[in-house]
């Protein structure tokens, strides 16, 4: 049975490089290379979830934390109830976010986002504009809290028109402020990115440039 372990990277305050909460990012141990790298496999139980949240947010000082759920993770009443039930008992309310990383289907989001916010699990929509598209999540983003864009996204698709990228990253902020959401700029990986943060008045930001994912008990040091 494959080894599992949630690795940590920050989301910080662009401003004041304090912490906000940490993106926890599924690793699996690969025997034949003796490290930890992507999962074959996603699709983790429930009782797997709960069991690695809860080992990760023991190892963080800061608890307030996200986690990414596939489709058929995000509708499954178990799992819902069960991430409830964990955040009932040993988180506060907004202190665990769950990222869609593949579209839902609308009457799903609409159920699981009314159990889940009334247990005070905030619901983040990852990689808009690439994974998550606009024309399939915008009638969901009343029952969401967060959008995150994902810069390298674009330069990984082999995306060489900055100033497009820029205009995507400016659309999908706009978009956030004009549905009163939280914004996350994904993929800051050096200065200039960090100015543009800065130029578009985006607060919130995770990439390379201030952390790569790493063993959460890392931070704590």
């Amino acid at each position: 049975m494959p080894t599992y372990k949630y690795f940590a990277q920050p989301i910080k305050n662009v401003l004041t490089n304090q912490t906000i909460l940490y993106e926890l990012l599924l690793r699996q141990w690969h025997e034949a290379h003796q490290n930890w790298g992507i999962p074959t496999d996603f699709e983790l139980t429930p009782a797997a979830v709960i069991q690695l949240l809860d080992v990760a947010v023991k190892e963080l000082k800061y608890h307030n934390v996200s986690i990414n759920l596939t489709q058929k993770q995000f509708a499954d009443p178990v799992m819902q109830r069960d991430l409830n039930a964990y955040v009932t008992e040993n988180l506060l309310p907004r202190q665990l976010t769950i990222e869609l990383v593949s579209t839902p289907d609308l009457a799903v989001l609409k159920a699981m986002s009314r159990d889940y916010r009334s247990a005070g699990v905030l619901i983040a929509f990852d990689d808009v504009g690439s994974d998550n598209l606009l024309a399939d999540i915008a009638p969901m983003l009343p029952y969401a809290n967060t959008i995150k864009f994902a810069l390298q996204n674009s330069r990984q698709n082999g995306q060489t028109n900055l100033k497009t990228a820029i205009s995507e990253l400016r659309f999908w902020f706009e978009k956030a402020e004009a549905e009163q959401m939280l914004f996350t700029f994904e993929g800051i990986e050096t200065a200039a990115d960090l100015q543009l943060a800065h130029h578009l008045r985006i607060t919130r930001g995770q990439g390379y440039l201030f952390a790569k994912p790493q063993l959460p008990a890392t931070f704590n040091r």
